[in-house]
């Protein structure tokens, strides 16, 4: 597994977005569709992050938390972005129920937030780890691993 750590104020993350361009991109255009996992504790910025990310692909839509949705569909010109939420989520047969191993490594890239729950449903191959530690008030480290 390949990693990669910065240590960066939450307004400097084009590091960490180029980064995952590098990762995302070739993907999508080897018709590969990229699982990113965030991991982070509540507060962290993980949603925040997703929405900064995106907004680069020329999307004119606001990512929100999909929380109580569970899920969002965004749109962009280069794939569409599926964000999901786990949260709320008690169980694994709570989630095999819902039917989302049907979308993740099938369309788009899916960003998934609280993905721990869902780890046996998650295809291997084409995921992207983002762990993201708060280290004051305005800063944050950003680990990224993929093989």
């Amino acid at each position: 597994m390949k990693r990669e750590f910065l240590f960066l104020n939450e307004n400097e993350l084009e590091p960490v977005f180029q980064s995952l361009d590098g990762l995302v991109l070739p993907y999508i255009k080897s018709d590969i569709k990229p699982i990113i996992l965030l991991t982070g504790e509540m507060g962290a910025g993980k949603t925040t992050f997703t929405r900064e990310w995106f907004s680069r692909f020329q999307s004119n839509q606001n990512v929100n938390s999909p929380t109580f949705s569970l899920y969002n569909v965004y749109d962009a010109k280069e794939f569409s972005l599926y964000h999901f939420d786990l949260y709320r989520l008690h169980s694994e047969e709570e989630l095999s129920e819902l039917g989302f191993e049907e979308i993740w490594g099938r369309a788009g890239v899916c960003i998934i937030e609280w993905w721990k729950i869902a780890s046996s449903l998650i295809p291997i191959e084409n995921r992207i780890y983002i762990q993201i530690e708060v280290d004051s008030q305005h800063s944050r480290s950003y680990r990224l691993e993929w093989n």
